[in-house]
């Protein structure tokens, strides 16, 4: 009984301390919320310069960026992704349910990744931004994305 009792205290001790290394972060005006590991400070902003950014973070490898831009309720709302010719790689995908597009571009030793989706008239972009001297951070930008949840008005 004492094993069963010290094993139950040492799976809650886990989890506590697993909900504890994380933070949640939420982006009400994008419709969403996701989860950032809990040495992630917010960079601070000013958001009369940049009224579409609305969230940015960062911990020691990686930055995370939000952007909201209104597009108005476009026919259909058309998923669009603004490209500069340098991705890597690009194209659709679905997390948690939800249609995005996906680019991934490197210029010199910087990587960017970026998630764009719609959401209630809104053009939502995830950019996140890591030296190419990192290639550990794409499982904490993995980590990231699967735990982004979307508000039920999307």
């Amino acid at each position: 009984m004492k094993r069963l009792t010290g094993l139950l205290l040492a799976v809650m001790l886990v989890f506590s301390l697993s909900a504890a290394l994380a933070q949640k972060i939420d982006c009400p005006v994008g419709g969403f919320s996701l989860v950032l590991p809990d040495h992630f400070v917010e960079e601070p902003y000013d958001q009369e310069l940049d009224p579409e950014l609305c969230f940015y973070w960062h911990g020691k490898k990686l930055a995370v960026q939000a952007y909201v831009s209104y597009q108005g309720e476009v026919a259909g709302s058309d998923l669009f992704q603004v490209l500069t010719g340098n991705e890597e790689e690009a194209g659709p995908v679905v997390i948690n349910r939800m249609d995005m597009l996906y680019a991934r571009t490197q210029v010199d030793s910087e990587i960017c990744i970026m998630y764009t989706w719609m959401d209630r008239g809104n053009n939502v972009t995830l950019y996140f931004y890591y030296s190419a001297d990192e290639p550990s951070v794409l499982k904490t930008v993995n980590s990231i994305m699967s735990s982004i949840a979307f508000d039920a008005g999307h």
